[in-house]
């Protein structure tokens, strides 16, 4: 049987991957880029309201049920929470294309303007993404808590 979830998840990963070629390709992809990180930051609270989203781990665990780009591992503590994940669609399908990096474009920006929704005291920190390295480490901090 056909798992029509999946399938679509494939083909969103696909699209996204080829949009960041022909950005690339024309030149125009740190200006989508920027204009895209802009629009998300206006866009967060409702995006997070729809979804019913309230904290940082539900953010990462729906995110990975919706997307299914990549499934995150996550662990909360009193100042961060820890988010790893080891394989990522849109990754694997970007480098077997031979596009430019689409991390910034459709996961570390959504993110942290997603986050800054849930909590302006939070605080976004890239460790590692798959684009360079064998997981994706992304620590949110709590800066109130010390």
């Amino acid at each position: 049987m056909i798992d029509y979830n999946r399938t679509l998840q494939l083909f969103y990963a696909g699209v996204l991957a080829d949009s960041v070629k022909y950005y690339d390709k024309a030149g125009i992809l740190g200006i989508v880029t920027e204009e895209k990180r802009k629009q998300q930051e206006v866009a967060a609270a409702a995006q997070l309201k729809q979804l019913d989203i309230k904290s940082v781990s539900e953010l990462f665990e729906e995110f990975s049920k919706i997307f299914g780009c990549i499934n995150w591992e996550v662990k909360t503590a009193k100042t961060k929470t820890t988010a790893h994940g080891k394989s990522c669609l849109l990754c694997s399908i970007s480098k077997r294309m031979g596009t430019a990096q689409p991390c910034f474009l459709y996961c570390i920006n959504p993110f942290k303007a997603l986050i800054n929704h849930i909590n302006s005291e939070y605080t976004l920190k890239i460790n590692q993404t798959l684009w360079e390295s064998d997981q994706c480490i992304f620590e949110v901090l709590n800066t109130l808590e010390k």
